[in-house]
């Protein structure tokens, strides 16, 4: 039988979590599936291909510089030879023997979807053991995205479930660690193309869906375990945070919210705004093509997507 499916896994100075991940993976599934690891640069030290080969995994190393997970999630879909694929963090728990067969048989009757898991949320004791923070599945169904506040452009969870009798919940914003869409729905919406290092991969890739005409999908019985840590095992640079969301704004929203926008982060950020924001200038002959390819293929308004997600947010309000 062809494969149908290829898991990516990029990640940067994970250790041992690795090898966890795949694990839990290749433990869980019942279809043959690829495996790509993207060594994004790791400084560790850790002897990682031995743990691709240990585990059969196609095994990309970034040894001359770090890319960024956006570039480095959109290297191996470019390395993809299926027509589906799921993005993964590398430090994720499986727990439901062939949910990989489930998600094939989803994605096949849901070409224009971008589809996530439920996440059942986990973290690690002072002795490096990973605990289930709640003993039950987190009902984090998905997300929307904040345009006000500290997480201005950035997903926020979402606890309401208005589709209470559906398998799925169509969410303004699917959440990161795990989720999938065809290849050839990848490449129509041009991915992650334009982010840098860090940030807003989910806000980017999820307003591009709805914009198109798609649906982002959560998968209300498909729970995957993700580690949340307190920090990051590699440096987060600011700049290239800040340069992500102004760049989202800038190729997807409409003027005013994206003037506002401005206005927010550079209040916040000042110096460290100005520095993205001519960062953005640099690359705006290059945004100014992506833009016009994106409104080409564009079914729906900024606004619709906005009204949605707006929606979704009062839900969400303790008022």
């Amino acid at each position: 039988m062809n494969k149908l499916l290829t898991i990516i896994i990029p990640f940067l100075n994970e250790g041992d979590e690795l090898a966890n991940t795949v694990e839990s993976i290749r433990s869980t599934i019942t279809t043959n599936v690829d495996i790509i690891l993207i060594n994004d640069a790791s400084t560790d030290g850790y002897d990682y291909v031995s743990v691709a080969e240990h585990f059969k995994c196609i095994y990309i190393e970034h040894t001359e510089k770090r890319f960024g997970v956006a570039q480095s999630r959109g290297h191996g879909v470019e390395l993809c030879k299926t027509p589906y694929f799921l993005l993964l963090d590398a430090h994720m728990r499986f727990y439901d023997l062939g949910w990989d067969e489930k998600l094939i048989e989803l994605l096949k009757v849901n070409e224009r979807t971008v589809l996530c898991s439920q996440t059942k949320r986990l973290c690690k004791d002072e002795d490096n053991n990973v605990i289930d923070t709640d003993n039950k599945i987190v009902n984090y169904r998905a997300a929307y995205i904040s345009f006000h506040g500290k997480k201005l452009l950035q997903m926020t969870w979402n606890y309401y479930d208005y589709q209470p009798y559906a398998d799925m919940l169509e969410v303004p914003c699917i959440i990161g660690a795990a989720y999938a869409m065809s290849k050839s729905y990848w490449q129509y919406l041009k991915g992650l193309e334009g982010l840098i290092s860090y940030g807003t991969d989910e806000e980017l890739l999820s307003i591009k869906v709805w914009r198109e005409g798609g649906k982002c999908l959560l998968i209300k019985n498909w729970v995957v375990g993700h580690i949340y840590r307190e920090s990051f095992p590699y440096e987060v640079y600011t700049v290239k945070v800040v340069y992500n969301r102004i760049y989202t704004a800038e190729l997807l929203l409409p003027y005013k919210i994206k003037q506002n926008l401005f206005k927010d982060l550079q209040l916040s950020y000042g110096e460290v705004f100005e520095e993205a924001y001519e960062l953005l200038k640099n690359n705006y002959s290059i945004i100014k093509l992506h833009k016009k390819y994106l409104n080409s293929i564009f079914t729906q308004s900024a606004d619709s997507f906005l009204k949605f997600n707006k929606k979704i947010e009062l839900y969400n309000s303790p008022n």
